[in-house]
């Protein structure tokens, strides 16, 4: 995986993201829920959730495409639930 490479169709360009509010930057414009989890040091047991801008959380499947445009994407680590 090549996450910190530059990619040649974006020219150096970089793209900001935050995973359990921790900055990390990749060079490629599209990035999966498995790369993201990868770089954040998650396990895909525990699961991610992308925090979007209006407030609402979504969860992130290893295979959904996450496509940079804008300001940063926020991402934390799913919550475990215990019974009890």
């Amino acid at each position: 995986m090549a996450l910190a490479e530059k990619n040649k169709d974006n020219h150096g360009k970089f793209f900001t993201l935050f995973i359990d509010k921790k900055e990390f930057q990749v060079h490629q414009s599209t990035i999966t829920g498995a790369e993201i989890m990868e770089l954040g040091g998650i396990p895909q047991s525990i699961g991610l959730i992308l925090c979007k801008e209006d407030g609402t959380e979504a969860a992130v499947q290893p295979e959904d495409v996450i496509e940079f445009e804008g300001p940063g994407k926020r991402f934390k680590k799913a919550p475990r639930f215990k019974r009890g």
